[in-house]
């Protein structure tokens, strides 16, 4: 409401009915104004316009601010899709003046339709807009303005918006499955879910063969360290990569899991998404986040284990104001998909509860544990090797499209012991039904556990050795005091 004021927005009665009047302004002063009503009569017009006033983008003058120019600038198809960027923190953000064309506009450059640019080209200039968001509506006539504001504009510096799926109780008053536009997006989805939409622009694909210097710039990827000083040389976390984990049932898998991800959430703030299938959100993540949080190195535990045992007291007892603060520290940086009775866990099902979870929680590492526990349905005539190969294609696409981490959990095809009656160390190659599962992922680690106090990390696999890390192994032991694994060696 603050915005649309400090914008001139206001009600007004007109032709009998009450409507809501935007001006348009140039340099300071309103050039035309615009008049929506919200329950025209029969064959009347939802807009109207001031007759003879000037043909220009609204919040034009945003161009014209010095102070916003590092900003990207978004360009809507609406004035009150504008206005929804520009509530959540987009100030940069302009309108066309009146809506999109039925098809492309041949020539478009020269076309009437497009006039209120050519009026701000020196606004446009790459050196002032580096970065355009072309927020158009996602129908045929948004795409056909899409098409011809990159045209205009340069490709080379566009990006587009995918628009979140609408809640399922919404789909079917709207007739459709996703979001049109961006107003939709903070109708249903609120603040956090226009900021994610707008945040995972994409670049518009560019074909051709092009100087260096006429490629755009792609999003930087960030990597993270993941809080282990030996294992850190192996695996640093880099949003929109595909990592799988291995090991044989009941090794430690999970519990390692568990450890990395909240590493990472408590020292970089990252937001963990978990699809736990043999565990309990509210018995058994519970228990474990709880604990983990809990441990002596938080600040607000003030008891040194040792003291603790020499009192002999439980090392892990927490008082209330302590689980309160656990517990607060969980709905902060986890967010749990749980199927109900009736759900059948498919590959399609996960996809759409994931993207939930990351355009309207924020959640920026994903986990699946574990694979064998999902409902793999495929087509008729499609094999297992190569339902896989779909499956993960699928999961590597939506990490990289939504810059997230995904960690999928995955039992090997059987476990074998050895003369001495311990368990093989298996390989990527050992998960079940198919060896893409080596050669899809961008980095690939085994958890075993072959003596009862040490546990070996394993990354057998990772695709970018400067980046993400060179493969290795670290030996570890799990503390149950501290609910943490502590590295005890390594080993090339």
């Amino acid at each position: 409401m603050e915005q649309a004021v400090l914008r001139g927005i206001d009600s007004v009665r007109r032709d009998g009915t009450d409507r809501l009047v935007l001006p348009f302004v140039r340099d300071g002063r309103v050039v035309r104004r615009k008049y929506r009503c919200f329950d025209p009569a029969d064959g009347q017009p939802k807009w109207t316009a001031d007759k003879g006033g000037l043909r220009i983008s609204w919040n034009e003058d945003c161009l014209r601010d010095e102070t916003l120019l590092a900003q990207p600038l978004i360009i809507t198809e609406g004035e009150l899709d504008a206005l929804a960027a520009i509530q959540c923190g987009y100030a940069r953000t302009i309108s066309a003046p009146d809506g999109a064309p039925q098809k492309p506009v041949e020539g478009p450059e020269h076309a009437k339709a497009y006039s209120w640019l050519a009026d701000v080209r020196p606004l446009l200039a790459p050196e002032r807009v580096a970065e355009v968001i072309l927020a158009t509506d996602g129908d045929e006539p948004g795409a056909a303005l899409m098409h011809d504001l990159s045209v205009l504009l340069g490709r080379f510096r566009c990006k587009f918006l995918a628009y979140p799926k609408a809640p399922v109780a919404a789909q079917e008053a709207l007739g459709r499955e996703r979001c049109k536009d961006l107003g939709e997006v903070l109708q249903f989805w609120g603040q956090k879910g226009v900021v994610e939409t707008i945040n995972r622009a994409q670049w518009l694909q560019v074909d051709g063969v092009y100087r260096m210097s006429e490629l755009p710039p792609l999003p930087e990827q960030r990597v993270y360290d993941i809080g282990y000083d030996r294992l850190g040389d192996h695996y640093r976390m880099r949003l929109g990569d595909f990592a799988v984990i291995t090991g044989v049932p009941g090794l430690g898998k999970s519990t390692w899991a568990n450890d990395l991800c909240c590493r990472v959430a408590l020292k970089h703030g990252l937001k963990i998404g978990w699809a736990s299938f043999e565990q309990s959100p509210q018995r058994d993540h519970r228990r474990a986040l709880r604990s983990w949080y809990g441990i002596p190195h938080n600040p607000l535990l003030d008891v040194d284990p040792t003291d603790r045992r020499r009192e002999g007291r439980p090392v892990h007892t927490m008082n209330p104001e302590q689980i309160a603060a656990a517990d607060a520290w969980i709905d902060q940086q986890h967010v749990f998909i749980v199927p109900s009775e009736d759900d059948d866990v498919t590959l399609d099902w996960m996809l759409d509860r994931m993207e939930v979870a990351v355009v309207r929680h924020g959640v920026q590492v994903m986990v699946i544990d574990p694979w064998n526990e999902m409902d793999h349905s495929r087509s008729r005539d499609e094999t297992m090797t190569e339902y896989v190969g779909r499956a993960i294609k699928a999961l590597k696409r939506f990490a990289k499209k939504f810059q997230v981490h995904m960690i999928v959990i995955a039992h090997p095809t059987k476990s074998t012991k050895d003369a001495d009656g311990k368990y093989r160390i298996p390989t990527l190659y050992d998960i079940s039904d198919s060896a893409n599962w080596y050669n899809k992922c961008d980095i690939g680690i085994i958890v075993h556990k072959d003596k009862a106090d040490e546990t070996t990390i394993k990354v057998q696999k990772s695709r970018y050795h400067e980046i993400i890390g060179v493969p290795g192994e670290v030996t570890m032991q799990y503390s149950k005091d501290e609910r943490r694994f502590v590295e005890t060696g390594s080993t090339r």
